[in-house]
């Protein structure tokens, strides 16, 4: 338990730095003054100056924070050094920096693991056979691999448990072949999926498992199979948060159970580090794709809030003013707050 806690705040010490870098990065490129840069939050145990910037060391070690001159728009904002004072184009690239080096993180660990061995669905293992179901009369055993299934337009390799179950629901009432490997021996056997089959069996009767292993890329190909990764698990996230606030609209409680908050990552991010270094380089990199796509999100207090306002003063032509900035954005993050309070009592409910 210790060690599972102190694994989520490295992680969560490396995805929080890793986004406020951003910030503070982009900040410095673009000629903006950067006060501080925080490891963890206050209160503060010490910190050493560098130039005009301050690095603190604090006493909460949930992460880190980044102070830029001007930022709460109400201080210096003529001062050319000032965040205020900037043009919205530099404004905007200092605000979507965070989300850029979250992105950056993940592709990067993707790259990584996809040259030195990155876990992934290999193959399709058969579990279970039901007596006297189709796949049994075939001679279907369990502890077959099933390597292609053959029909009438062809032949198609299988991945996944979920590519074989398509087939077979495209198939039900014709044959179709298993090329199966036992042993070291590939056999064929054929298969009549069933139209109706009895409650809970399947149209040919077996239930299935992917079969889990290590694939590695050549080094020149790593870069493009980090890309890939990265793109479709940025994909996968964004369809994961519409369901989520979509289910959390109409309180859809199937949605919201499959939902985690900071409890539940790091029972997750623990249950990886158990697995092996691979698999929480993995759960990084996929916390880092959800921080981003999370803070791109147009909602108060995000990222994606600041960014709305600033598509707001280009459109009116004027700043919207500092007050209602200020209180938009606290309401919003007492929304957060709240909407994060309720998933960490259900994660506790759920473990516990």
């Amino acid at each position: 338990m210790i060690l599972t806690i102190f694994i989520f705040f490295i992680v969560l010490l490396v995805l929080i730095l890793s986004h406020e870098f951003g910030h503070f990065i982009f900040a410095k490129v673009r000629g903006v003054r950067v006060d501080e840069f925080g490891f963890g939050f206050p209160p503060r145990l010490f910190g050493k100056q560098f130039g005009e910037t301050t690095y603190t060391f604090n006493a909460l070690p949930f992460g880190g924070f980044v102070r830029i001159y001007g930022e709460d728009a109400t201080e210096a904002s003529h001062d050319p050094r000032s965040f205020a004072a900037r043009s919205a184009r530099d404004r905007f690239w200092i605000i979507f920096a965070g989300v850029l080096m979250n992105m950056f993180l993940a592709y990067g660990l993707f790259t990584l693991m996809q040259g030195i061995g990155m876990p992934d669905v290999v193959g399709v293992k058969i579990a279970e056979v039901v007596a006297g179901s189709p796949a049994d009369r075939s001679g279907l055993q369990v502890g077959d691999k099933i390597f292609s299934v053959l029909t009438a337009e062809g032949e198609e390799v299988i991945k996944t448990p979920e590519e074989v179950q398509t087939i077979i629901e495209a198939h039900k009432g014709r044959d179709i072949t298993f090329k199966i490997l036992r042993g070291d021996e590939y056999i064929l056997k054929g298969v009549f999926p069933r139209i109706n089959p009895p409650a809970g069996e399947g149209a040919v009767g077996i239930a299935m498992e992917p079969e889990i292993g290590v694939v590695r890329s050549p080094w020149y190909r790593a870069p493009w199979d980090g890309l890939k990764t990265t793109y479709l698990v940025t994909v996968a996230t964004v369809k994961g948060l519409a369901q989520f606030f979509g289910g959390l609209f109409v309180w859809d409680r199937a949605v919201l159970d499959q939902v985690s908050g900071p409890v539940g990552i790091a029972k997750i991010t623990g249950e990886a580090s158990r697995l092996g270094l691979i698999y929480l380089l993995q759960i990084v990199a996929l916390l880092s794709i959800n921080l981003a796509v999370l803070n791109v999100l147009p909602f108060p207090a995000l990222d994606g809030g600041r960014i709305l306002f600033l598509i707001i003063e280009k459109l009116k032509g004027s700043p919207v003013n500092a007050q209602v900035s200020q209180m938009v954005h606290l309401v919003g993050f007492v929304f957060l707050i709240g909407l994060m309070l309720v998933i960490t009592y259900r994660d506790i409910a759920r473990i516990f």
